[in-house]
């Protein structure tokens, strides 16, 4: 079995691989912190799968890694192997096979990671070569010891509460103490007080009969009250279970629904009557709106035409009356230049008749151009004041037709400003009516669409709430409902009363009745059994005083007995205690009262001495059987150790004769060598280099037996690294040979000399030699 090919794709901060083609001897080197220990990591990993608990510090990384190896076995046919494929599937190797055996991790070549599991290593393997069953007689051995209750060395054991050895010491010494109790009982004659003792004892239980009989009288007494006042209870809450619908609340709100439906009734009429009375009084105010309304049309119309009609040509004449006032001037002073104008002309004309000078034609020229303009513009003014004169009269005409008309225009204005005054009046007028139609309308309707729906639906809700408690109660009237109410206010004060006298019984065992009526039964229940019992008995506290102050005395008179006898009753007393200590009998209590009690707590504590005893001696002699066989199995772990077995040869070769036989010393459970000079030594007292060629001796042997002689692989971090030059060289000699032999070495490593060491091999390439790439960074 080797390994031909792997590949680590990715594992924490190492660098993907790629292939890596393996030979029988392979080096990987590299410098300390470049991914060597988790590169070995990976491998163990891939090889193992989930199978790595008995491999330590494998989990620097978290994650599994990611690739594959490929196995090779001794026919040639190649496994890979991945994250759900192992090694433990394909070759008959336990994983802690694989860790003590074939890999070798931290630089350390011990078998086991502690000396105190080495041992048991070597026996379960052994057992698995040889067919041995040393675990199974060990078990067995323990479960002996286990049914005996005593330890290895063949003693009671004294654990936890069990304290089997303490017990079976202390009871022999009670049991003395015991026979030295007896002797002084007879030699004092305390037998005659216990005589008398017995006779107030029985005294004292005659008393307590009779007590007891007036107990379970009394219990019988209160059986019966407890359970009428139960069944009188159930009854009642059965006759209740159709009366719970029934209230006050529910009766207080018929009563009250009945007195709002007659009010509220009442209060309906009276608003439909107030509504009859508001309705007439707008019919009223109607006819005085239509008139109103008639009367102000005509005033608005006759408002409209003033406003549209004689209001505007009033103001034209009043403006243009006004541009003519402020052109008089202008036209005095036309006519005043007219009449300048004119006299010249005429003598020019005059002049021009006597002597037609030339003169006389510019003047004349002159003249009439200006007496033709200031003509003109006197005409002009003329002819729009008798314009306006037409207008004033033609607005008197219009006023005229609507009664407004004067002599002037303040007075045309003075008239239409009372017309409007009247108006405004009249609108004033309107507006009122109208809001008092409105006034009434809204009072109408809020009568109609509020107050009386709101009374319906106060009737309606009232009657809703009388139907709703008669559809409940299925009673038609409330005299009625109020009968049924008082029939449940009755069996509720019953039902009061048989809680009550329940409670003083039997108290309470929760909030709810429920719960107390199941308590009650059950303590009723538990009184049952006292239905027959003392018939012809009636409880009485007097008498059941008397009879407890008869037991009291008859207890003195013992008290005083038992005073005399105190000393021997506290002897007993402790022996009691401590034989009930010892024993610790499930059924009973053991009582040591008197000489007769004394003589069975020894009985049975000499029966507890002899029954474990014979136990004892019967899981021992069988645990000798299974020792025999055991030692005769063990010896067979020789073949494995031994002068002449591989280990040995191979330790002997490794330091050139130096020891010459490794054992192993079953009684210390440790790996012993043996000098050529006859020192005999403790694996762990050799020195490092030597302790090291050891355990790679017991893997190379180890390794072959398991794999039944056929050759395996061997992963290696830097295995001797205690070693000196020339022992290193050696062991480095060896492990090629082992290669040679068709072993594969994995050797990784830090040392500079292992690369110095194989330097020609690696250059002659006899070697597979690899560096490692570092950690990613």
């Amino acid at each position: 079995m080797k390994i031909r090919e792997f590949s680590i794709i990715h594992y924490g901060p190492l660098p993907n691989t790629g292939k890596i083609k393996l030979h029988n001897f392979n080096l990987f080197w590299g410098k300390n912190e470049e991914g060597k220990t988790l590169t070995i990591d990976a491998l163990v990993k891939l090889l193992l799968g989930r199978n790595i608990r008995d491999f330590e510090h494998i989990d620097r990384v978290e994650e599994d890694p990611e690739g594959y190896i490929i196995i090779e076995d001794d026919k040639g046919k190649e496994i890979k192997l991945s994250e759900r494929e192992n090694l433990t599937k394909f070759v008959d190797l336990t994983p802690s096979e694989c860790c003590n055996i074939f890999i070798v991790r931290n630089s350390n070549l011990s078998i086991a990671h502690d000396i105190t599991q080495e041992s048991e290593f070597y026996t379960n393997i052994t057992d698995r070569l040889t067919g041995l069953r040393t675990g199974e007689i060990s078990e067995i051995k323990k479960n002996l010891r286990e049914i005996g209750k005593i330890t290895p060395t063949g003693v009671f054991r004294d654990i936890g509460d069990e304290k089997l050895k303490t017990r079976v010491e202390n009871a022999k010494d009670l049991i003395k103490k015991i026979d030295s109790l007896d002797r002084e009982i007879k030699e004092k004659r305390f037998d005659k007080l216990e005589e008398e003792s017995v006779n107030l004892r029985e005294e004292i239980e005659r008393i307590e009969q009779e007590i007891k009989s007036l107990e379970d009288a009394r219990k019988r007494e209160k059986y019966e009250k407890g359970e009428k006042a139960l069944n009188n209870l159930k009854e009642s809450l059965e006759k209740l279970k159709g009366l719970e619908i029934y209230n006050e609340e529910d009766k207080q709100i018929w009563r009250d629904c009945e007195k709002e439906i007659k009010e509220y009734t009442g209060e309906k009429e009276e608003t439909y009557t107030e509504l009859k009375k508001i309705e007439e009084e707008l019919d009223r105010i109607s006819e005085k709106l239509c008139e109103a309304k008639r009367d102000f049309e005509v005033l608005d119309n006759r408002k409209r035409k003033v406003d549209d009609e004689i209001k505007p040509e009033l103001k034209n004449y009043e403006m243009g009356v006004g541009k003519i006032k402020s052109d008089e001037i202008k036209n005095r002073f036309y006519i005043i230049v007219l009449i300048i104008s004119a006299v010249p002309l005429s003598i020019s004309i005059l002049g021009l008749l006597i002597n037609p000078l030339r003169i006389f034609y510019v003047l004349l020229a002159a003249f009439l151009v200006s007496t033709i303009i200031f003509a003109v513009l006197g005409f002009s003014f003329t002819q729009r004041k008798a314009h306006f004169g037409a207008v004033f009269e033609r607005i008197k005409l219009t006023a005229s037709k609507f009664e407004i008309s004067a002599e002037n225009s303040e007075e045309i204005y003075s008239n239409i400003q009372k017309f409007d005054e009247k108006h405004q009046t009249k609108q004033s007028e309107l507006q009122k009516i109208e809001w008092e139609e409105r006034n009434l309308r809204e009072k109408i309707k809020k009568l109609r669409d509020e107050t009386i729906p709101s009374i319906g639906n106060k009737i309606r809700n009232s009657e809703k709430k009388i139907d709703e408690i008669k559809r409940k109660s299925k009673e038609e009237n409330i005299e009625e409902y109020v009968k049924k109410l008082e029939l449940k206010q009755k069996l509720e004060k019953s039902i009061e009363e048989q809680k009550s006298i329940l409670k003083s019984h039997f108290e309470e065992n929760g909030k709810k009745l429920e719960e107390n009526i199941l308590y009650w039964e059950d303590e009723i229940g538990k009184l049952k059994g006292y239905k027959d019992e003392a018939k012809d008995i009636k409880y009485s506290e007097a008498k059941a005083s008397e009879l407890k102050e008869e037991k009291q005395k008859s207890k003195n008179k013992l008290g005083e007995i038992n005073d005399r006898m105190v000393s021997l009753q506290k002897e007993m007393e402790e022996v009691q205690q401590k034989a009930n200590k010892i024993l610790r009998l499930e059924e009973e209590y053991l009582y040591c009262n008197t000489s007769v009690d004394l003589k069975v707590v020894k009985d049975n504590l000499q029966r507890f001495i002899d029954e474990n005893e014979n136990n004892k001696a019967n899981v021992l002699e069988n645990i000798k059987i299974f020792e025999e066989i055991e030692s005769e199995e063990k010896e067979k772990i020789s073949k494995l150790f031994g002068k002449e077995s591989p280990i040995s040869k191979y330790f002997n070769e490794i330091t050139d004769g130096l020891y010459e036989e490794v054992t192993f010393n079953q009684e210390i459970g440790k790996i012993e060598v043996k000098r050529k000079d006859g020192v005999i030594l403790e694996a762990e007292k050799l020195s490092g280099g030597a302790y090291d060629q050891l355990y790679f001796s017991i893997r190379l042997a180890l390794g072959e037996k398991l794999l039944k002689g056929k050759r395996g692989f061997f992963i290696m971090d830097d295995p001797f690294i205690k070693a000196d030059p020339d022992r290193l060289k050696k062991q480095v000699e060896m492990l090629k040979k082992i290669s040679e032999l068709g072993w594969q070495v994995i050797y990784f490593s830090a040392k500079k000399e292992i690369k110095d060491i194989l330097e020609e091999d690696i250059r002659r390439r006899t070697i597979n030699y690899m560096e490692l790439q570092g950690i990613l960074s």
